[in-house]
This record gives structure tokens, sequence and C-alpha cells, in this order.
């Protein structure tokens, strides 16, 4: 088995016919339960937490079977910004956008929060800050230490306090 993490949410997993007869499969007879589970057991062993559900889509051949996996983490995606002109551009970039995002104060850095199901705004905020791995206790720890900017709407928020003009 190779398994290769394709950013922080996907995986891909290469599956040799010696590795899915271990298992009593063969690449033809392989299906989409029996991939997961592969897929499951090999993160495990890799060290690869797969928290929230998984989608895969996995690529039968004589030579083996290769699986694309990608996580849909259960909860807030979060993103952190050094400065505010990379929070700016990120919101100029979303401006057409409606994403009801929260922004907070933290630690030297703006904290963004996100809904899982907004990927196409969760990539442009890629691209100007940086995502953060799930941590269960993290609003918590915003609530308490952090200072709250935006409760709701943070990037519409932003872009019509500060960026308005510029477009």
């Amino acid at each position: 088995m190779t398994i290769q993490p394709i950013g922080a949410a996907s995986v891909a997993l290469y599956l040799t016919p010696a590795d899915l007869s271990e298992y009593g499969f063969t690449p033809a007879g392989l299906t989409l339960e029996q991939a997961l589970l592969l897929t499951r057991s090999a993160c495990a062993d890799a060290g690869i937490v797969l928290s929230g559900s998984v989608e895969i889509e996995a690529y039968p051949e004589c030579c083996g079977v290769l699986v694309f996996a990608r996580v849909r983490p259960d909860g807030e995606q979060w993103f952190t910004f050094d400065d505010l002109e990379a929070l700016l551009q990120a919101a100029l970039a979303l401006r057409h956008t409606p994403v009801d995002g929260a922004l907070w104060w933290w630690e030297g850095k703006y904290w963004l929060s996100l809904p899982v199901q907004v990927e196409a705004a969760a990539a442009i905020c890629c691209e100007f800050g940086a995502p953060q791995s799930a941590d269960p206790l993290r609003p918590a720890r915003l609530d308490e230490a952090g200072k709250p900017i935006f409760s709701h709407n943070a990037l519409s928020a932003l872009f019509y306090h500060f960026l308005r003009l510029r477009s």
C-alpha cells in the first residue's frame, strides 16, 4: 500500500494486487465499501486522522486499485490570517459570495471560521490565509481569550467597512 496526503483533507491510496489479496480482495471484485474500509485502515496505520464523512473514488485496474479519499469534516473550517491586508484580500475575492463566517483576534492573528459546506470560499481563503486543523476546543478558547470582531457575516462586513470604495 502506498498512501499520499493531498492537501489537508484528501489522500491518494494505491493498493497493489498483493495488498488486496492479503484481505481476500481482487481489483475487479473490490466494492466501494471495501475500498473505504481499506482506506480507513491505511490512514489509521499512517497516522492520518479521517474525522468526518469520507468520500472515495476507486479506479480498479489489473495492476491494482487507485483510491482518492476526501474528508468532509464536521463543524467549522478555520483559517488564520497574519495581517489585516491578507484578510481584506480574501474578503475582496469573496465579495459576491455570501458566506456566514465569524472573526476573532487571538494570539496575534485573525481567526476566521466558515461552515464546512462553503468549499469554494474555503479554497479562496487558503490563497490568502492558512487553514487550521480541527480542534473541538477552539471555539471555547476564542470565546474566552480571543477578541470577537464579527460574530457572523464577517467577510461581508469587512468588505462593507473597508473595501466597498476600492471595487
